[in-house]
C-alpha cells in the first residue's frame, strides 16, 4: 500500500469526525460524510473503508506501554515525563491527563464506522452481497472499539449510543457488563452480514490483513474476535453461559493447533515515509522501554536450564541497568525489533492483533470451563512445548482451578508479551490484583500476582473517564456511570 492511500484513510477518518462537528473544511482527497451519506459509489466507500481499517491503529501505542505499566510487563524509563514512574505505578490517576486516554481515539473510529454504515444503503453501483459483506466488516471494526473501551474502562462504564447529534445530549454511561454484552451482540449482526457477504469485499485492505480479506475469512477474524470477548465476559462479568458460545465462536475461528502459531491478523507497517511506524521498536541503546524484573525472574527454565524460550527471543538485556525514580530495569523488549539483530528497531515490524497462539490459550481457557480438562492441557502443552521450549505442564484434570488459572496466565504472560497489557488485563478478570485496592505483595517467582515495586505503589483497576467526558454530563472529576 502506498502512503498516499494510508494518508487518504487518516483524513477520511479526521473529515468524517470533523464533518460531525459542522466545521467547514474541504479535503478534496478525502469523501466528506455528506457524500457517503448521499449518493457514494463503491470508489468512494471503497476509500471510506480503507479509513476505517487505519482508524484502528488509533491508540494501540497507548495500549501496550500503559497496560504494560499497569500490569508490570515493563516501563517507561525515558524520565521525561514523571507520571510514567509516578502516578501510571502509585496513583493517583489523574482524569484530566493519561489516566482519561486511550479513548477519543476509539469514538473517532466509532463515528467513521457510523457514518459508512448509514451511507451503505445508498450505494446504487454495490450488489446487496457488496453491501451486507461492507457491513459486516463494518460492525466488526465498531464492535472490537467498543470492547476496547469497555475493558480500559472497567467498573467506570462507557456510553455506547453515541450515533447522535452533535445537538444532542452527551450519550448516557452503561455498566461494563452491558457494554460487553452490546459489542458481543454486534459482532454476531457482523458475522451473520459476513455470511451473506458473495466472494469478495468491495474494497481491498491495509498490510496486516494478509489471508483474511474475503467475507469468508475474515469471518473467521470476526469468530476470533468474538470468542475472546466472550470469554472476557465470562470472567469479568460472571457470564457463565459465556463459555459455551466462546467455545462455538472459537471452533468457527481460524484457530490451528497443527499450523504456525503466528498466523493472524496483525496492526501492519511498512516503515516508509508517510505511513505508520511501529510505536515501540526501538535500538537497545535507549532508555524508554524495559522489561519489568518480574518477567525476567518468573521465567520457568527448559529442560537444559535456559530460560522460557519466549523470554530470551522477546528480550536482551542491555549494557547496563537502568534506574528512575527508584525503578530499576535490566531487560529491554525487542520481540518487534530486526529479526537479524534483535538490538536493531524495525519500524516496519507488524504488532500482533490476534494470532494463533492467543486463540490457543484462549480455547485452553474455554476448554477448561467447558468440561474439557485435558483438551485445555493439551491446548497448554502444545504452547509451552512450542513456543516455551518448556516440558509439558504438571497439571491433571484434577487439578484445581486456581492451579490451572495460574498455570494459563503465566503462558499468556509470556505468550502475548508487549502486545497489548495481557498481564494486566488476566490478573483484572481472575482477582489476581489483590486486597486493598490494588496494593498488594509481590508473589513467588513464576505466579501471576502483580508485584509491587515501592511502598505506596498500587496496581489500579482500570482506566479514567475523561475528565472533559465527565464535565460535560455536569458529573464531579472523576466519574463513573
Amino acid at each position: 500500500m502506498t502512503s498516499t492511500i494510508k494518508r487518504l484513510g487518516v483524513a477520511m477518518g479526521m473529515i468524517l469526525v470533523a464533518s460531525c462537528q459542522d466545521l467547514d473544511i474541504t479535503n478534496t482527497n478525502a469523501p466528506t460524510a455528506e457524500t457517503l451519506t448521499g449518493a457514494p459509489n463503491q470508489a468512494v466507500l471503497a476509500r471510506a473503508a480503507i479509513g476505517i481499517q487505519t482508524l484502528a491503529f488509533n491508540d494501540v501505542a497507548t495500549m501496550i506501554e500503559f497496560y504494560a505499566i499497569y500490569g508490570r510487563e515493563g516501563y517507561n524509563l525515558l524520565g521525561n515525563d514523571p507520571r510514567e514512574t509516578g502516578e501510571q505505578i502509585s496513583g493517583p490517576q489523574d482524569a484530566g491527563g493519561r489516566a482519561g486516554g486511550h479513548w477519543a481515539g476509539q469514538y473517532q473510529a466509532i463515528r467513521s464506522i457510523n457514518t459508512f454504515i448509514a451511507a451503505l444503503p445508498n450505494a446504487a453501483d454495490l450488489t446487496p452481497a457488496q453491501r451486507s459483506a461492507a457491513s459486516g466488516f463494518a460492525k466488526t471494526m465498531k464492535a472490537w472499539h467498543m470492547y476496547r473501551l469497555a475493558v480500559r474502562s472497567g467498573t467506570t462504564g462507557v456510553p455506547i449510543d453515541v450515533d447522535r447529534s452533535i445537538a444532542d445530549a452527551p450519550a448516557p454511561f452503561v455498566a461494563f457488563d452491558a457494554a460487553m454484552t452490546a459489542a458481543s451482540a454486534l459482532m454476531e449482526e457482523a458475522n451473520t452480514e459476513l455470511g451473506a457477504g458473495g466472494t469478495a469485499f468491495p474494497f481491498s485492505f491495509v498490510p496486516g490483513w494478509t489471508g483474511f480479506t474475503t467475507p469468508a475469512t475474515f469471518a473467521t477474524f470476526n469468530r476470533a474476535l468474538a470468542a475472546k470477548i466472550l470469554v472476557h465476559r465470562a470472567t469479568f462479568n460472571a457470564c457463565s453461559g459465556c463459555w459455551t458460545q466462546a467455545n462455538t465462536a472459537i471452533n468457527a475461528s481460524f484457530i490451528d493447533p497443527a499450523g504456525s502459531l503466528a498466523t493472524g491478523v496483525y496492526y501492519g507497517y511498512t516503515g516508509a515515509a508517510g505511513e505508520f511506524a511501529n510505536p515501540i521498536t526501538e535500538v537497545l541503546t535507549s532508555t524508554r522501554y524495559w522489561i519489568h524484573p518480574s518477567i525476567v525472574s518468573g521465567a520457568q527454565l527448559q529442560a537444559g536450564g535456559a530460560p522460557d524460550a519466549r523470554l530470551t527471543s522477546k528480550t536482551m538485556a542491555a549494557a547496563a541497568p537502568r534506574t528512575q525514580n527508584s525503578l530499576t530495569a535490566t531487560h529491554k523488549p525487542v520481540m518487534f525489533n530486526s529479526t537479524a539483530n534483535r538490538a536493531n528497531a524495525n519500524t516496519a515490524a507488524h504488532i500482533p492483533w490476534i494470532k494463533n497462539e492467543e486463540l490457543i490459550l484462549l480455547r485452553a481457557e474455554i476448554r477448561w470451563n467447558t468440561a474439557n480438562r485435558l483438551g485445555a492441557i493439551q491446548d497448554i502443552d502444545l504452547i509451552r512445548t512450542s513456543s516455551g521450549g518448556l516440558p509439558p505442564t504438571t497439571l491433571t484434570a484434577l487439578s484445581s482451578d486456581a492451579a490451572f488459572i495460574t498455570e494459563l496466565l503465566y503462558n499468556r504472560t509470556y505468550s502475548l508479551l508487549w502486545e497489548q497489557g495481557t498481564r494486566w488485563m488476566d490478573a483484572r478478570r481472575y482477582n489476581r490484583i489483590g486486597p486493598n485496592n490494588g496494593v498488594i505483595t509481590a508473589g513467588a517467582p513464576g505466579s501471576v500476582a502483580l508485584p509491587i515495586d515501592r511502598t505506596g505503589d498500587r496496581v489500579h483497576l482500570q482506566m479514567l473517564v475523561p475528565a472533559g467526558e465527565c464535565d460535560a454530563r455536569g458529573l464531579a472529576v472523576p466519574c463513573s456511570g
